[in-house]
């Protein structure tokens, strides 16, 4: 599924520089989109089968970091080569990255065979695979939580560049330096959050997060005429972000083992949806009352799920892995969580 994933995105994303008008470019993004859609979940699949839930959260906040950093350096790369030479180079040279990467994994990614055989049809097993996620009922509120936490996000920082132009007249290079610096406190974040995760639980980094970041955007919507502050507080709001974030889907992961590659897409979807709707429903709220009502709106989301992650997510408890009578780990996956 990476693999296959990755040779769409390469694909598509190579095409888009040679589209010719804008209906052309679309399709093509909306391909590269779904090979993105295949490689993610299946990536943090992978991590959740190769790592024990003990140390899943450092190495899913590492993944995270990853995603979160190709936003932070690719939009200004992206931007500076478009503004040197052409737009299309962009996407090429995106391409040409990805081919490489397509190929590093196609050599040096470990093949990891099917954990059972279909007993029925593609399609029976598709909807069996749906079935067994949800037979757990701390999954849909887990993804509940993956929904608010991201409208907690998104509400306000798809419009973090009006609120710098509008309140204090920043332009478009100032709000960019102050976008990367709160990007770079998201990574550190998502690295260290991981970590501390696995050291004092996901459930409690969650928690915490989900309060500080509540504090943090409701102070930015606040803080309209005080820059400086405007801007610490932004940081702020976005590295408690980060730290909530990998320790979010490190518990998602282990919530329906046997349907994880299913859960995990499922929480994109959360993800994706969550940006739409914060999206959405802060154009209307900035029409309507400005930028303190959106603050409300992402810092209730942001609270909320701090009793929805406590109360109905029931976090799994994973045994550290046993040794054999050799000193050895006693199976082939725990020889694997052991070296990782």
């Amino acid at each position: 599924m990476i693999v296959a994933g990755m040779l769409l995105f390469t694909v598509a994303t190579s095409l888009t520089g040679v589209g010719e008008n804008f209906s052309l470019l679309l399709p093509f993004r909306a391909l590269a989109g779904l090979g993105g859609a295949m490689t993610v979940p299946s990536i943090f699949a992978l991590a959740g089968d190769t790592f024990s839930y003990q140390q899943r959260g450092k190495a899913i906040g590492f993944i995270m970091a990853a995603l979160i950093g190709s936003t932070v350096l690719g939009v200004p790369l992206g931007t500076l080569l478009a503004y040197v030479s052409t737009w299309r180079w962009t996407f090429w040279i995106i391409g040409l990255l990805a081919l490489l990467v397509l190929v590093l994994t196609g050599l040096l990614l470990p093949a990891a065979p099917p954990r059972r055989a279909l007993p029925v049809g593609p399609f029976r097993a598709y909807l069996g695979q749906f079935r067994a996620a949800f037979s757990n009922p701390s999954v849909l509120f887990a993804l509940l939580s993956t929904l608010l936490w991201t409208i907690g996000l998104q509400g306000m920082f798809a419009y973090i560049g009006v609120y710098y132009n509008e309140n204090f007249g920043l332009n478009v290079g100032q709000i960019g330096l102050i976008i990367l610096g709160a990007g770079l406190g998201s990574v550190v974040g998502l690295i260290l959050g991981g970590r501390l995760a696995d050291r004092v639980g996901k459930k409690i980094v969650i928690t915490c997060s989900a309060i500080v970041a509540a504090c943090g955007v409701l102070s930015v919507s606040f803080l309209t005429h005080l820059l400086l502050a405007a801007i610490m507080m932004h940081i702020i709001w976005s590295t408690s972000i980060g730290f909530g974030q990998s320790s979010l889907t490190a518990l998602v992961s282990e919530l329906s083992p046997q349907a994880r590659g299913t859960v995990l897409s499922l929480n994109s979807s959360a993800q994706y949806l969550g940006t739409t709707a914060a999206s959405a429903g802060a154009a209307l709220l900035l029409a309507w009352s400005g930028f303190l009502s959106i603050g409300i709106l992402c810092a209730i989301a942001c609270l909320l799920v701090f009793p929805v992650v406590s109360l109905f997510v029931k976090e799994a408890v994973q045994a550290v892995p046993t040794s054999g009578p050799a000193g050895e780990p006693s199976s082939a996956v725990e020889r694997s969580q052991t070296n990782a």
